[in-house]
């Protein structure tokens, strides 16, 4: 009698177990497919599209080729430094940047996106510098006194003028690898596609100066006159000027493939509001161009020396030189970037800093190549609006 007790009693926990799991699975179908449909929904609610606006404040680093007229050797230090600061370029180029974004409501993960940095700098420089001068110096002539003040000095001055411009434009196709990894705002992006880079730069150089001053030796001469002796001694100033003039021109064109990987995690908030979120990524290129280079230069000068009694002067001339080259080059780059952004369903703030940094991007050199890297790296701020969905 108990074993049918027990039979009937197992009978009905089996079948009590067997309604109870199909009621959870049923559960789980449902609030799987509810999630489903609430993430294809809220994909379909997503902007399709995201234009984005933005502006940089950039450090230019360049290294740059000095120009070093021969008359630089004979320059004390302050009338040296007045020359070599006024040929320093502008550290600093402000530009604008936009971006297109596509995404596919039928592909989410996709993104395609077009993208355009520009950036340019400009100055005029002018530096001088001048000696207090020879002191004063007295000539005796017959017997009397005459004092004399030179009114040359030793100066050096410089002027120039530099301009600098870049353009990068990327084309690239990317997919979202960790779509919800880090929730339904977070994502991950890598991408692959296109870079095309310009760089130009331009400047102009007037150098003056005047680093040799001093006095002749003495001249000494004795005569006669009413049957006394006198006794004469003439000193003379001398000096040496110059003047050195430069141009230059110097671009480069490349393009070639690109990578990127850039991911934005949300920090606070909620995915159907505004949410604070923070961003960053890196990104690699080869590029594949040429290098443009115009320089021509020039240096004068006139000396000013006594011979004895006579006065001589004497002009130097070193021969306008100038040089052309073009150069097929491979400029790898490398860069990326850290920020914050603010987010909202169809709108997007972000700030940050960024560097993009380019190898063997440009021939700075003047009587032979140069090649030298171009840095940009500093803050920037963007808006984004989005459209569709």
């Amino acid at each position: 009698m108990s074993e049918l007790i027990n039979t009937r009693s197992g009978n009905e926990n089996f079948r009590r177990d067997l309604l109870i799991n199909v009621c959870a699975l049923a559960l789980m179908g449902f609030t799987g497919a509810s999630s489903v449909a609430f993430a294809a929904a809220l994909d379909e609610d997503r902007p399709t599209v995201w234009i984005e606006i933005g502006g940089q404040l950039e450090r230019v680093d360049t290294p740059q080729t000095a120009f070093a007229p021969p008359f630089f050797t004979l320059a004390q230090p302050k009338v040296l430094d007045a020359m070599v600061d006024a040929m320093r370029p502008s550290r600093y180029s402000i530009g604008g940047e936009g971006k297109i974004t596509f995404t596919p409501v039928a592909a989410a993960d996709w993104v395609f996106a077009a993208a355009i940095r520009y950036g340019r700098s400009s100055n005029n420089r002018h530096k001088h510098y001048q000696t207090a001068g020879l002191p004063t110096f007295t000539n005796i002539i017959s017997g009397g006194n005459n004092v004399v003040k030179p009114g040359f000095r030793q100066f050096g001055d410089g002027q120039s003028g530099f301009a600098e411009s870049h353009a990068v434009l990327d084309f690239q196709v990317g997919k979202d690898v960790g779509l919800g990894l880090f929730g339904h705002n977070a994502s991950s992006v890598v991408s692959a596609g296109v870079r095309f880079a310009q760089f130009t730069s331009s400047s102009s150089v007037v150098l003056h100066a005047r680093p040799i001053l001093g006095y002749s030796p003495p001249i000494a001469s004795h005569s006669t006159f009413a049957g006394r002796q006198k006794y004469n001694k003439v000193i003379h100033g001398y000096h040496q000027s110059y003047t050195a003039l430069l141009h230059t021109r110097h671009s480069t064109h490349a393009v070639g493939p690109s990578f990127s990987w850039d991911m934005s995690l949300p920090v606070a908030g909620n995915q159907d509001g505004m949410s604070i979120a923070f961003d960053w990524g890196v990104n690699g290129a080869v590029l594949f161009g040429r290098q443009r280079s115009h320089e021509d230069h020039q240096t004068t000068g006139y000396y000013l020396h006594f011979n004895g009694k006579v006065k001589t002067t004497r002009h130097y001339a070193h021969p306008n030189i100038a040089h052309d080259r073009s150069q097929s080059v491979t400029i790898p780059n490398a860069g990326g970037f850290a920020g914050l952004s603010l987010k909202f369903p169809s709108a997007r703030f972000s700030m940050g800093y960024r560097g993009d940094f380019f190898l063997n991007a440009t021939d700075s050199g003047l009587d032979a190549r140069d090649a030298a890297r171009r840095n940009f790296y500093g803050p920037f701020a963007t808006f984004s609006i989005g459209l569709g969905g």
